[in-house]
């Protein structure tokens, strides 16, 4: 356990510790072992604050939360999160009163790529506690500035492929650590590719300002459309990733279909009309990231070749490797 008073060498190994890890993943799992180590907290909680996202479910009309790490067995609610409540979120480490013994301190991090987040510390806390937290918070807060701009794409804000890579996995491990009971019609994830329809037609004929302009406006209806407890990524050029958390297949069908609709529906600034293909897959206990992707991508495929402007689940496709010959024939542009 670690004091409340430290030494110069316990402060250079505390800073060392955060300052080390390759990307916010890592960062947050270390820095909430690192404040679970102090004798005067009992526990940490991390979460990730959205606004203008959908709900799961009409519990609160406040701010949105998502827990870190993703668990989503958990249903959170204002008794269990003050940061549901509709009263603004402080600047700075605020403590509120928990029972006799305890306090709750929430420690606030904004980010101007990233969503707004917080740490919640069950423990009791003195004056010489708090600083010593906001010196680790500042820390924390400046490594997690350095990896949003690292790992989210500067043009749309949304998170990029190394994002998305080590979420994917993330969410792959949580489902593998589930029973052996659990079925495909459950509540799962689907992971799905989208790729805006005919985009070099629209680089070529109104310039690259106005294909940005696209993009920005289609990873925007992502935000926006799609559930806080969804993840979504821009993948490279005009393809784009989801991870629709915790639906059966028809509903995972209906989300998608639904948000191809808003897009073909949206008025693009000057370019007008535009479309969207969707490819996506169930993601399953025993299955690598690499052949969800895999087959996520050939569901993709099969939209293009049949027409675009479609939803595709790769568990629908019948002989799908006796149309792979064709894939190579498809104007994907």
């Amino acid at each position: 356990m670690i004091s409340k008073s430290l030494s110069s060498s316990q402060c250079f190994f505390l800073a060392k510790e955060i300052t080390r890890c390759q990307d916010y993943q890592s960062l947050t799992h270390a820095f909430i072992k690192l404040l679970e180590d102090f004798c005067w907290v009992d526990s940490v909680q991390a979460y990730e604050i959205f606004s203008g996202r959908k709900k799961r479910s009409p519990n609160n009309d406040g701010v949105l939360v998502r827990k870190f790490p993703i668990d989503f067995n958990a249903d959170i609610n204002a008794d269990d999160c003050p940061l549901l409540s509709n009263r603004p979120i402080a600047k700075h480490i605020e403590l509120l009163p928990s029972d006799n013994q305890t306090c709750l301190a929430i420690l606030p991090v904004s980010s101007e790529l990233g969503p707004s987040r917080a740490l919640l510390l069950q423990g009791s806390f003195n004056e010489v506690s708090v600083e010593l937290l906001g010196h680790l918070l500042t820390l924390y807060r400046n490594q997690v500035l350095l990896h949003d701009r690292k790992e989210r794409d500067l043009l749309t804000r949304l998170p990029n492929r190394q994002s998305f890579e080590a979420r994917l996995t993330e969410v792959c491990e949580f489902y593998q650590g589930l029973g052996g009971d659990y079925q495909l019609d459950d509540k799962a994830s689907w992971i799905a590719i989208l790729d805006i329809d005919h985009f070099k037609a629209v680089n070529d004929t109104f310039g690259h300002l106005y294909g940005d302009e696209v993009l920005l406006h289609f990873s925007q209806l992502l935000e926006y459309k799609f559930r806080h407890i969804d993840f979504t990524f821009r993948f490279g050029g005009e393809e784009f990733v989801v991870i629709v958390n915790r639906v059966s297949r028809n509903d995972a069908e209906h989300i998608l279909n639904r948000f191809r609709q808003e897009v073909e529906n949206y008025a693009f600034p000057l370019v007008g009309k535009i479309t969207v293909s969707i490819g996506a897959t169930c993601i399953q206990r025993g299955r690598l990231p690499s052949t969800l992707l895999d087959s996520a991508d050939k569901a993709l495929y099969f939209a293009k070749e049949h027409g675009r402007n479609q939803v595709v689940l790769f568990e629908n496709i019948e002989n799908v490797e006796a149309n792979t010959d064709n894939l190579n024939d498809v104007e994907l542009f």
